[in-house]
């Protein structure tokens, strides 16, 4: 018998509606991220564990798409979760979910380590940055998968969502007392974007969707954002977090990212425009759900416009090649 059944809840019966589910022996709820997924680590009769992720019946269409783009992230060998199995399971009461609706289940493998975030700033210097340029070497491996036809332009992309989160940042309680010298840089940088094509994003890139196994080695986890679009914008999330958490780390993804192929000579414009972005309208997502978020989120605004000098130039302050 698998020891973990005595510890985790024994699978409960609305699971046994998903295929392949009788040679699994123990489920773990995961409480951990801001995704609307429920989580659950599996255990199963020979000793393996995996990840089930559970969604609506109503994103089917938009968790299946999901699904098939970590496919194809994973083809092309990137250390991550291997996609294992995708369904929908209807029914009702007892033949639903955990709340007895319908639900859609994606199965992935499991990734034994720890979170690359607690890690990382207790690594050495030298450590952190050759993570880093992994990270970033795998991070443009995934910039080459192309957009499907009929993508929208990243142009025409982030100028309707300054149109719709403009019109909620007029409305929210909350201001960035630099907010009209931020968007007219913003605005300044818009046509960047006008010959740019979409690509493959990740959506979540940094160290709190990675994890660091017993072995050392680096695994990229959760693509539940991950879509099509300006693929230079994955590296918002290098400025708002991964630079707070490690410094060394921030500095190997970038230039494992430049150094693994040539660049355009905006990269860095458009970088710096999509932490622009995130500076001025995270307030926007924070709000609702009240302190610390609130606090913090403004506390990060601010150091995004100190890292950019108030946006008067495109490099961090702290990256020296």
């Amino acid at each position: 018998m698998n020891s973990h059944a005595s510890v985790y809840s024994p699978i409960p019966e609305w699971m046994t509606n998903i295929p392949g589910s009788d040679a699994w022996t123990a489920a773990e709820p995961i409480h951990k991220g801001w995704s609307a997924d429920r989580k659950y680590r599996i255990y199963t009769h020979d000793g393996r564990s995996l990840l089930l992720r559970l969604s609506e019946a109503s994103s089917a269409d938009a968790k299946k798409a999901e699904f098939e783009r970590v496919s194809q992230a994973r083809a092309l060998g990137i250390p991550m979760s291997s996609p294992i199995d995708f369904g929908l399971c209807a029914g009702s009461g007892d033949q639903g979910g955990p709340d007895g609706q319908p639900f859609v289940y994606s199965l992935l493998s499991w990734i034994e380590g720890e979170d690359a975030q607690d890690i990382l700033p207790r690594l050495a210097d030298h450590e952190a940055y050759r993570l880093g340029r992994e990270a970033g070497e795998w991070l443009r491996l995934m910039h080459t998968l192309p957009a499907p036809a009929g993508t929208i332009s990243p142009a025409a992309a982030a100028r309707a969502e300054i149109k719709r989160k403009q019109l909620k940042y007029e409305s929210c309680v909350y201001r960035l007392p630099f907010d009209r010298e931020l968007i007219a840089q913003i605005e300044s940088r818009l046509p960047l974007l006008k010959n740019v094509y979409p690509a493959f994003r990740q959506g979540d890139y940094h160290p709190g969707n990675m994890i660091l196994a017993p072995d050392g080695s680096l695994h990229i986890i959760d693509f539940n954002r991950s879509d099509y679009g300006d693929p230079y914008r994955d590296f918002n999330r290098l400025v708002t977090f991964t630079s707070r958490i490690s410094l060394p780390f921030a500095k190997g993804q970038l230039n494992g990212y430049l150094e693994s192929a040539p660049h355009p000579p905006d990269f860095f414009g458009r970088l710096s425009l999509y932490c622009a972005l995130e500076c001025l309208y995270a307030i926007v997502w924070a709000a609702p759900f009240g302190e610390p978020e609130i606090s913090d989120t403004l506390k990060r605004s601010g150091q995004i416009w100190t890292d950019f000098d108030g946006f008067k130039q495109n490099v961090p302050i702290w990256y020296d090649k």
